[in-house]
């Protein structure tokens, strides 16, 4: 005679194997390591709560690309006025995303777990990082393009041009990026898919947003760590300082630079 913990038991082995192949699958997987099936085994509100994720993923990435796209290429607002509009308008994306899930997001503004030790070694990291991204962009752009770029140039023709570049380039993006992208896109990725995918797929998001082709080779594996870190540390702090670290690096050289060229 069955009992109910057998009946318990046999549901949990049969949870644990493929629907496909029939072979033993890791916990919570949602595909099979083997043959590569999917395992269909949510319930009709997990699967209407999945496609919300997918919806809001695609919403936010689109609505994030127009933004950049349009106050990037098009002439008319290549001003620093509308550049502040720009990275306001991102910002509210990004607040207005992570506040519609707040009860998903929410435990991300915790820091459990903190190590001093930790922190400074993601930014040492970051910072011998942007170096080396910084030599291996301007070595590209003077072999293939015969010129150099600088995010600081814009800046600094204005009053307080330092101080505005400073926090345009390094203490906007590492905020609402985080916020954005490892904070709410994360998050909704997790509920579609695995942790390796949802991690992967963050960092090319991250990596089109910015819209440089050149910048690719490494903005992919910068936005795939910032990834990995979140959902290992279970906090965006982490990956938000490592974000300001790499990209103050970044422009304190320019600024360093466009002094010594005068």
């Amino acid at each position: 005679m069955s009992t109910g913990r057998d009946d318990l038991h046999t549901d949990e082995i049969v949870l644990s194997t493929c629907i496909g192949c029939g072979l033993p699958l890791t916990t919570g997987s949602k595909f099979c390591g083997h043959c590569g099936q999917g395992q269909n085994i949510e319930d009709p509100g997990q699967s209407e709560r999945k496609w919300q994720s997918v919806r809001q993923v695609f919403i936010f990435f689109i609505i994030c690309s127009i933004i950049c796209c349009v106050f990037s290429f098009v002439d008319y607002f290549q001003t620093l006025t509308w550049s502040i509009v720009a990275d306001g308008l991102f910002a509210s994306l990004s607040v207005t995303f992570f506040v519609l899930n707040w009860h998903r997001c929410r435990s991300l503004l915790l820091w459990p777990n903190f190590s001093w030790k930790r922190l400074l070694v993601y930014c040492s990291i970051a910072i011998a990082c942007s170096f080396l991204v910084g030599f291996m962009v301007d070595w590209l752009n003077k072999s293939l393009f015969s010129k150099t770029f600088s995010y600081y140039y814009f800046y600094s023709r204005y009053r307080y041009g330092k101080e505005m570049a400073i926090f345009f380039i390094a203490v906007m993006p590492a905020l609402f990026e985080e916020l954005g992208f490892r904070g709410f896109l994360v998050t909704k990725l997790l509920d579609i898919t695995e942790e390796k995918q949802a991690i992967l797929i963050s960092g090319f998001l991250f990596a089109i947003m910015h819209r440089s082709m050149l910048s690719l080779f490494w903005l992919i594996p910068f936005g795939i760590w910032l990834g990995y870190i979140r959902v290992k540390q279970n906090t965006i702090w982490y990956g938000l300082c490592i974000h300001f670290c790499f990209n103050f690096t970044a422009c304190v050289v320019e600024i360093l630079q466009s002094a010594h060229y005068r």
